[in-house]
């Protein structure tokens, strides 16, 4: 079976750093394990019910406890937010023989986490890859799909060139990754305008743990599925993306997808990649907007970056 992190010292380290940050989520909140055919795959629910649900995705090498620890408090207060370690990333998920890159259904996976919350149609919200995975459920699945908001990320055209640009950033310190090469990567990721890490230092060493620790190569089993224009259109009313200003330059190829569309949109001013956490207030109110707004006014939505 593959293997998560590089290590059990590793693995430890891990999770109890997000067990630590789960003590900062300041909702109550239920640890799910969903048994898939591809392994078990931990969700976080909170928030009532009843309400209505929102799948929340994370990016590539982070987990959903770093990701919505500082959305999930306003977030829970209008949805029932089920937030999912994506299976092959560095959280509690645990994959079987059945995750491989051959057998492996990203779409099949989702759909399973939905029957274990018997959840008929259900809003998403994913960051990065977390954006991608939610697009593409989207335009796969469109009738199990009510609103999606997409953050920092979507479809992608040319997945190794979007790989190399966001390995461009982080050049060279990736080359050598000591705990302080690794925050000056999280920095260059970030709005130059921001003081997340001044403000939630544990969010910093969490990430930092996660990328010396995450076996990488475990996510190589999602494959990516390059953009299909005819199934984008199709759902284009229930897409929702928000791009973050930092680094605008190098999203060109997702800024000329969304204007070609023309998709719903808005660029964020003094954010980064880590758009939630870095503008978390504007974030919530984007997505709680969008989901529970009613029919979206293209005109005022839409916003290309001038």
């Amino acid at each position: 079976m593959v293997k998560i992190y590089k290590n059990d010292k590793a693995k430890q380290q891990v999770i109890s750093s997000y067990n630590q940050l789960m003590d900062r989520w300041e909702v109550q909140y239920q640890e799910h394990t969903v048994d898939t055919k591809y392994g078990f795959t931990h969700c976080i629910t909170c928030g009532k019910p009843e309400n209505p649900p929102l799948l929340l995705f994370h990016g590539v090498g982070d987990n959903a406890a770093v990701m919505w620890v500082l959305n999930i408090k306003e977030l829970s207060t209008h949805f029932y937010c089920i937030a999912v370690d994506t299976i092959g990333g560095p959280g509690k998920s645990v994959p079987n023989e059945n995750y491989t890159k051959h057998s492996f259904n990203q779409v099949e996976w989702i759909n399973e986490i939905l029957d274990h919350f018997n959840i008929k149609k259900i809003n998403m919200a994913g960051v990065s890859n977390g954006a991608y995975m939610a697009y593409n459920y989207a335009a796969v699945n469109p009738d199990r799909v009510h609103k999606v908001v997409c953050l920092e990320g979507g479809m992608v055209t040319n997945p190794l060139k979007a790989m190399f640009n966001t390995l461009m950033i982080m050049f060279p310190e990736i080359l050598i990754p000591t705990h302080r090469n690794l925050s000056k990567v999280l920095r260059k990721l970030s709005s130059p305008h921001t003081d997340l890490f001044a403000k939630y230092p544990i969010i910093e060493e969490h990430l930092i743990t996660l990328m010396k620790s995450h076996n990488q190569q475990a996510m190589f089993a999602h494959k990516i599925e390059k953009y299909d224009r005819s199934r984008g259109i199709a759902v284009r009313e229930k897409l929702y993306f928000l791009i973050a200003e930092h680094h605008l330059n190098r999203k060109n190829d997702l800024i000329h997808t969304l204007d070609d569309g023309p998709y719903y949109y808005k660029v964020i001013a003094n954010a980064g990649h880590g758009i939630n956490h870095e503008q978390p207030e504007i974030i919530n109110d984007e997505i709680i907007q969008f989901v529970l707004g009613g029919s979206n006014d293209k005109t005022t939505i839409r916003s290309a970056y001038n």
